[in-house]
């Protein structure tokens, strides 16, 4: 299972990773009525148009070999839409593995020998191996609590760098990784938290490293989204996607409920409906408005205080290193020269078997976290 990363100035790096044949981008109750599944089948070209016109984000729709004008397809979507498609003439069914579907086989990750996963806020989660950490390093990391989710959860970060607590936030050149916008993309959370404890592990005995904490800061947020998070550990949720905003405040969360992060910030947003989406059941939802949600004004602030230099935003769903401009196609940045020199080209990518890309190349976004915070 490999991660999604952005370059430089803000990069988005996309792990790819498959859960038994699940698509690690897999998510639940979409439309009010309709739990989320996995859908499988062939279509043709009118039919893919179909389902790219359905709300679906990009990433749960997976294409594959086909043959006579058609291609085979893997669709993350709720019944509700899966109903619609049909009388559509898209009829596609719920994949099974073994005789289950994709979503129970998802949901039986930790039972199936996939203990790393922790959540976030459960005794010995993440929030508490970063409290930990911080208390265990206090001459190189200090914690950092920069906001609240809807459910008043504490969003955290781990600032690494020589005398942390002493040194004022953003005065060394600064980067920060950051992990689970979206709560279904478990491996990001990993990929954060791994590389905070490389750094802090090899600090004072590999020269680069120590070099380098002792003259930049390295920030952590391994989960943006503790809520949602949260939630894919519940039964039945394992594929959410977004945070746990109640849209039409009647209680309980359900699929028309939550807000889509990565496409909620101000800098272009709702610049389309293609980039994004203004129903409350997609799960491209952009909010009510820009910086509508409480975690994306957490992390709004924290970039506006500290001025990060670089931002790394892991997600799962393929093996891609992209950056640059995401909410038009052919829109190239004046830092693409520098981006592309460090993620690489298709002949040499930075990471090997990754395919290094300008964001709009895979699909257009808009409201997004890497394009707003390198604005």
């Amino acid at each position: 299972m490999r991660p999604r990363m952005v370059a430089a100035a803000a990069a988005v790096i996309l792990t790819g990773a498959l859960l038994n044949g699940v698509p690690a981008g897999a998510a639940p109750p979409d439309d009010k009525g309709g739990a989320l599944e996995v859908y499988v089948g062939r279509v043709d070209a009118e039919g893919l148009e179909k389902l790219k016109q359905a709300g679906l984000d990009h990433e749960d729709i997976a294409t594959g070999k086909g043959r006579d004008g058609e291609v085979r397809v893997e669709v993350v979507m709720s019944g509700v839409q899966a109903e619609k498609l049909a009388t559509e003439g898209v009829d596609l069914a719920v994949k099974r593995i073994n005789g289950k579907k994709a979503s129970q086989v998802a949901a039986e990750q930790n039972s199936a020998g996939y203990e790393g996963f922790r959540s976030y806020g459960e005794d010995g989660g993440i929030a508490d191996e970063l409290r930990e950490t911080a208390a265990a390093n206090p001459k190189i990391t200090k914690l950092v609590p920069f906001g609240e989710t809807v459910q008043g959860q504490e969003i955290l970060a781990l600032k690494l760098t020589k005398q942390a607590g002493k040194v004022r936030d953003g005065s060394r050149p600064a980067v920060m990784y950051l992990g689970a916008q979206h709560a279904r993309e478990w491996i990001t959370p990993e990929m954060v938290r791994r590389l905070m404890h490389h750094y802090i592990d090899n600090y004072g005995s590999d020269a680069q490293i120590t070099r380098l904490v002792n003259t930049t800061e390295l920030w952590f947020v391994p989960v943006a989204n503790p809520d949602g998070y949260d939630f894919t550990f519940a039964d039945g949720n394992r594929l959410w996607r977004k945070n746990l905003a109640d849209n039409d405040d009647d209680g309980s969360i359900t699929g028309g409920d939550g807000v889509d992060l990565n496409r909620n910030y101000a800098t272009k947003w709702g610049w389309d409906n293609e980039g994004s989406s203004p129903q409350p059941s997609s799960q491209t939802y952009r909010g009510s408005g820009p910086n509508s949600e409480p975690e994306s004004e957490a992390l709004d602030a924290l970039f506006e205080r500290v001025g990060f230099e670089h931002f790394i935003n892991y997600h799962s769903a393929a093996e891609l290193l992209l950056y640059g401009i995401g909410w038009q196609v052919n829109t190239p940045s004046p830092d693409d020269v520098i981006l592309e020199q460090m993620a690489g080209t298709d002949e040499n990518p930075a990471v090997p078997g990754y395919d290094p890309d300008i964001s709009a190349e895979l699909y257009t976004t808009n409201g997004d976290t890497d394009t707003h915070m390198t604005v």
